[in-house]
């Protein structure tokens, strides 16, 4: 009997033990949730929207970005965005482009070459077969009417058929873009404050493209770029010839410039860059999200089909001077000789990304200096095997930098060798003219049947820096 009430009683204890724990657990989930909300609350809220009576109260916390669904917090969302009410063709085409705008300091508006570039660049059946989306993610109702009546001004055609399209982004889609703690170090306030913004601003244009499905392929472009003729076959050339899994196709190396993905996975992209907004921009979550679809390498176009143009950022005070080297519009087509294997040496500086071997490459790419030349300065290209020449071009400077060109040098070649096989005796075959130099009949000038070696000599200094676009070996058959 005593055992019986000994059991029971510490049963008892020890349910009353198990309650209290159970309380106590309950309190401390309480306050860890109170805590969090009110910490979500101060850092990333969500601004309502002035002009906008039937949006929600609720306050998604930061968390939720990359599950959210904007069709819960603003029903048809996609048709209040729209900023031309004439808009109305919705038939599936091939490709959308899609580019977001800002305002930028002393009223600068790259947006317009931009667009002409697009439409010029494209012929009329290629065009109805594309859209065009411009967000407009400044919250300056003037400017965005003004940009808005611009474009109809410009582009009307476009505008009517629906080619062109303009939305508009909401302010209740932001968070606070203060006391943003994410970021990489040494980045200024003001700088990840913008890029925080721009990549909410990508989310909003990506997860329109997707809800409305409006092609089979999306294009992002920055409004700040120009393309080259017949830019929208390369692009679908480009696609048709991939044969391994891909996510993204790029079609300028530069940062979110010309990254071409399947519109269905657009949600998927702009959960990722959403979840990240504050901790690094899109054009580094890109490379991350890329993996997580099973491409494991960039998978860019060369020669590239789209070059940034802007100098004046949306960042005040920021200068953009960045040029995407592959760019179609910087080359003259090469001619493509028959370039036997060689090693290849300078005594001048090299511009990080321009080696000497890009010079002498069939596909595209230049060298580039990082110096200017001075008196003696070489370039060499030193045969494998001697070789039997026909025929050597060199061109230098391009037509973005015309003038970083060969002024004074003069094209050597040499048939001799030293003890430590380095080549003497050379002999002058050609002078650069206008930065080119093409000459013919090789060994007959030379009276050499093989050649050794190639050199480019500089005899006078100069004072720009110096491209090699090209240099073609042609053999005799």
């Amino acid at each position: 009997m005593n055992i019986l009430k000994t059991i029971i009683s510490l049963v008892s204890i020890i349910s009353i033990i198990v309650v209290l724990q159970v309380i106590l657990f309950y309190v401390q989930i309480q306050n860890r949730f109170l805590y969090y909300q009110n910490d979500q609350n101060k850092h990333y809220s969500i601004r309502s929207l002035t002009d906008t009576k039937d949006i929600q109260k609720s306050t998604p916390s930061r968390a939720l970005y990359p599950r959210f669904n904007l069709d819960d917090i603003y029903p048809n969302w996609t048709k209040k965005a729209s900023l031309i009410k004439s808009q109305v063709d919705t038939n599936r085409r091939y490709l959308t482009i899609g580019l977001v705008t800002a305002k930028r300091p002393n009223n600068t508006v790259y947006l317009y070459d931009t667009l002409s570039s697009l439409i010029t660049n494209a012929n009329s059946h290629e065009l109805l077969d594309i859209y065009i989306i411009i967000l407009l993610s400044d919250f300056d109702q003037e400017w965005r009417k003004n940009i808005s009546s611009t474009i109809q001004i410009k582009y009307p055609l476009e505008v009517r058929t629906g080619t062109i399209r303009i939305i508009g982004s909401f302010d209740w889609m932001y968070p606070k873009l203060e006391n943003l703690t994410h970021h990489y170090i040494g980045h200024s306030e003001s700088k990840v404050k913008w890029k925080s913004k721009q990549n909410i601003d990508f989310v909003l244009l990506w997860l329109y493209v997707f809800k409305m499905q409006l092609s089979k392929y999306y294009l992002h472009l920055e409004d700040d770029v120009t393309t080259v003729e017949g830019y929208i076959k390369v692009m679908r050339n480009f696609i048709n010839d991939q044969k391994n899994r891909w996510t993204c196709l790029e079609f300028s190396e530069l940062g979110m410039i010309a990254k071409l993905y399947r519109t269905h996975d657009l949600e998927a992209l702009a959960k990722m860059v959403a979840l990240f907004y504050e901790e690094q921009p899109a054009d580094v979550t890109f490379l991350n999200f890329n993996p997580q679809m099973l491409q494991f390498s960039r998978i860019i176009r060369k020669p590239t089909l789209f070059q940034h143009i802007g100098r004046t950022s949306s960042l005040h005070g920021k200068i953009m001077l960045a040029e995407d080297r592959f760019f179609m519009g910087n080359f003259r087509k090469k001619l493509k000789g028959d370039n036997p294997p060689a090693k290849l040496l300078t005594n001048l500086k090299v511009h990080s990304g321009y080696s000497p071997g890009d010079a002498y490459n069939a596909g595209f790419g230049y060298f580039w200096s990082e110096s200017s030349p001075k008196k003696n300065d070489y370039f060499r290209v030193i045969f494998i095997k001697p070789q039997a020449i026909q025929r050597i071009v060199v061109k230098s400077g391009i037509d973005r930098f015309p003038k970083d060109k060969f002024y004074n040098a003069v094209l050597e070649i040499s048939s001799e060798v030293n003890k430590t096989n380095d080549c003497i005796n050379y002999k002058v075959i050609g002078t650069f003219v206008n930065g080119t130099v093409d000459v013919r009949n090789v060994t007959d000038l030379s009276n050499e049947i093989k050649t050794h070696c190639i050199q480019i000599k500089v005899l006078r200094p100069q004072h720009f820096w110096v491209i090699i676009q090209e240099i073609s070996v042609f053999l005799w058959r």
